[in-house]
């Protein structure tokens, strides 16, 4: 009887906590939009956003280009009313960059990444520059957690250091 009443105990243990997995899984999925991206038009994978130049002003959908000057263009073409702003100086919160001295693919960065490796930013940021709004976090490990690197509205950081270059995995808005 005591052998029954306890493996009751423990398949009722392992049930419960199957149902509360899969409830904590389901809920998750449903609250957070899943990260779209297109380059001219077609589907990438969201990782690939770190290959190319991206903003995410229409987040969930990332939009990719192959240049600098490409990203550059079409946020200058964005309608003034548009989330954004018109032109790049104001259309997000923080603009990384691959390279020290603001060079390579950027991405124009409007909203939490709790783990920049669904975007291909993962350990990849060597310079920044904060644009128009908000300051905000880089965080050496996902989910904010480890070394954090503040910055500001308007800076402009050529080398984030030999500390923090390419370990940023999180950055959230001030």
């Amino acid at each position: 009887m005591r052998r029954l009443a306890w493996r009751s105990r423990v398949t009722g243990l392992v049930l419960g906590g199957v149902l509360l997995a899969v409830y904590a899984g389901s809920t998750r999925a449903t609250s957070e939009p899943a990260i779209r991206a297109e380059l001219e038009g077609k589907p990438i994978p969201a990782t690939e956003v770190g290959r190319y130049a991206c903003h995410d002003l229409d987040f969930p959908l990332i939009f990719c280009f192959r240049s600098p000057d490409e990203l550059d263009a079409a946020l200058a073409a964005r309608p003034a009313g548009h989330a954004g702003a018109p032109t790049p100086a104001l259309a997000g919160y923080v603009k990384v960059f691959p390279d020290r001295g603001l060079r390579g693919n950027p991405a124009v960065l409007t909203v939490r990444y709790d783990e920049l490796s669904v975007i291909g930013w993962n350990d990849r940021i060597s310079s920044f520059q904060g644009l128009a709004g908000a300051g905000g976090w880089f965080f050496e490990h996902i989910y904010g957690s480890g070394r954090v690197y503040p910055f500001s509205a308007y800076q402009i950081v050529t080398y984030v250091g030999d500390r923090y270059n390419d370990t940023f995995s999180s950055v959230a808005p001030g």
